[in-house]
C-alpha cells in the first residue's frame, strides 16, 4: 500500500474513534440528563469515563441527586452573563458552595483518617479488607466545577463505608461507632443538598425578576431565558417532593429546622479533633544524662542501674 493510501487510512481509523468518542460521551450526557436537555445544552463539558461507586449510599445519593444538583449548580456560570441579574447572589452561591464542599470533604478525609488510626493501632496494616456484592460503574458527564467536587465527595464516602465496615468486622469499632461515623457523613451531604436547594431558590427568584422586569418594560423577551426560569421553577418543586419523601422514609435524616450549613461546619470540626485525637503518639526521645558529653555512651538507663 502506498503511503498515501496508508495516511488515508490511518486518518479514517482516528475519525473513527473520534466518531465513537463522541457518540459515547453524547450518550453520557442524554443517559444523565435526558435527551431534552442535551439538545438544548451548549456549554462545554467533560466526561469522566467507567467512574465507580460500590456502597448503596453513594449509589443513591448519585442516582437521585447528580443530576439535578448539577443543573443547579452551573447556573451559577449562566447568570453572570444576564443583564441586570444581582451578581452577589451568584457570588454568594458561588462561595458557599465551594466552602461547605470544602469542609465535607475535610469530614470525610478526617473520618477515614481517624479509622484508619485505630486499625493501624491495633497492628493491622491492611486496612481496606471490606467488599461489596456489586458496584455502580456511569460515564459521568461534569458540566459545573462543584458538580465534579460532589462526584468525589460520594467516592470518599464510599470509602468511608468501607473502612468502617472492616472497622467492624475486625472488632475494632463496635456498631454503635461505625454507625454515627457514617450517619455523620451521610448527613453532611443531606445538609449540602439542602443549602443548594434554598440558594438556588433565590437565584430563581431573580431570575424570574429580571424576565418579568424584561417583559414589563416592553422589551423584547429572550424565549431561551424564559423557558430556562420556567424549568428551574418546576425542577426546584419537585426537588423539594424528593427531599420530603427522603425524610419521610428515613426521619432521622432530618435536619429538625438546624442550618444545614452549621451542620455541615460543626460535623468538620468535630472531626478535625477526632482525627488528631486517634493519631499515633510520637514517643519522647530519652534525655541525654546529665553531664554526658556528646561522646559519652552512658545512658541514662545505664547511670540509673549502676
Amino acid at each position: 500500500m502506498s503511503e498515501p493510501a496508508l495516511a488515508e487510512a490511518g486518518t479514517k481509523v482516528v475519525d473513527a474513534a473520534r466518531q465513537r468518542a463522541h457518540e459515547r460521551r453524547q450518550q453520557a450526557l442524554i443517559k444523565t440528563f435526558g435527551a431534552e436537555f442535551a439538545k438544548r445544552f451548549t456549554m462545554p463539558y467533560i466526561v469522566l469515563e467507567g467512574e465507580v461507586l460500590r456502597s448503596p449510599t453513594a449509589i443513591r445519593f448519585y442516582r437521585k441527586d447528580f443530576s439535578y444538583l448539577s443543573e443547579q449548580l452551573v447556573l451559577e456560570y449562566q447568570y453572570r452573563g444576564w443583564r441586570g441579574f444581582n451578581t452577589e447572589l451568584v457570588g454568594k452561591f458561588g462561595d458557599l458552595t465551594s466552602q461547605k464542599l470544602s469542609n465535607i470533604k475535610t469530614l470525610m478525609q478526617n473520618t477515614i483518617n481517624r479509622i484508619k488510626n485505630l486499625i493501624q493501632g491495633r497492628g493491622m496494616q491492611d486496612v481496606e479488607l471490606t467488599l461489596w456484592p456489586s458496584e455502580f460503574v456511569a460515564d459521568v458527564p461534569v458540566i459545573a466545577t462543584h458538580a465534579r467536587t460532589y462526584l468525589e465527595i460520594l467516592q470518599m464516602l464510599d470509602e468511608v463505608y468501607t473502612i468502617c465496615g472492616t472497622a467492624n468486622l475486625l472488632g475494632v469499632i463496635d456498631s454503635t461507632q461505625r454507625t454515627n461515623a457514617e450517619f455523620t457523613c451521610k448527613k453532611a451531604i443531606r445538609a449540602f443538598r439542602s443549602i443548594v436547594q434554598m440558594e438556588v431558590a433565590k437565584l430563581y427568584r431573580e431570575a424570574d425578576r429580571v424576565v418579568r422586569e424584561q417583559h414589563s418594560g416592553g422589551g423584547e423577551v429572550d424565549e431561551a431565558r424564559r423557558e430556562l426560569v420556567s424549568k428551574q421553577g418546576q425542577d426546584i418543586a419537585e426537588f423539594d417532593k424528593v427531599i420530603q419523601a427522603d425524610e419521610d422514609a428515613d426521619p432521622a435524616m432530618s435536619l429538625n429546622g438546624a442550618d444545614p450549613g452549621q451542620v455541615i461546619d460543626d460535623s468538620a470540626a468535630a472531626s478535625t479533633a477526632a482525627a488528631a485525637a486517634s493519631a499515633p503518639k510520637k514517643r519522647a526521645r530519652p534525655k541525654a544524662a546529665e553531664g554526658a558529653g556528646p561522646g559519652s555512651t552512658e545512658t541514662p538507663a545505664a547511670t540509673a542501674t549502676s
